[in-house]
Order: structure tokens, then sequence, then C-alpha cells
């Protein structure tokens, strides 16, 4: 082996080291994502029913409002 093939294969090394070091940082942010996607599972849930019981509220109290201000058909 010559001296040019043993500095190649140190750059590919050194190359190999950073790319590895990159990607295990990128994983440890995708599973950091992941676990606050997770997280907002449940509130997604809470929103959606937040808004149903607010659109339910909202008609009653329309309906309501409707009878008390006189606005009922004759």
């Amino acid at each position: 082996m010559t001296a040019d093939e043993r500095d190649r294969i140190t750059k590919l090394e050194v190359e190999l080291h950073h790319m590895s070091a990159k990607v295990n940082k990128m994983a440890e942010q995708m599973e950091e994502m992941h676990d606050l996607l997770q997280q907002a599972k449940g509130a997604k849930y809470f929103i959606v029913f937040a808004a149903g019981v607010g659109g339910f509220i909202a008609s009653k109290a329309a309906t309501i409002l409707g009878i008390f201000g006189g606005s009922l058909p004759k």
C-alpha cells in the first residue's frame, strides 16, 4: 500500500466518522420530534371535543336568545 492510498483511506475514515456523528444527531432530533407529536396526539382529541361542545353551546344559545329576543316566526 502506498502513502497516497493510506492518506485517502485516512481521509475516508475521518469523513465516515463525521457522517456517523451527523446521522446520530439527526436520529436524536427525530426521536425528540416523534415524542412531541405523541404528546400532542391527546391534545388534538381535546381540541376537537372542545370545538364540538362550543358549537353545541353556541347553537343552543342562539336558539334561546332568539326566543327571548322576540324574533320567533308568527
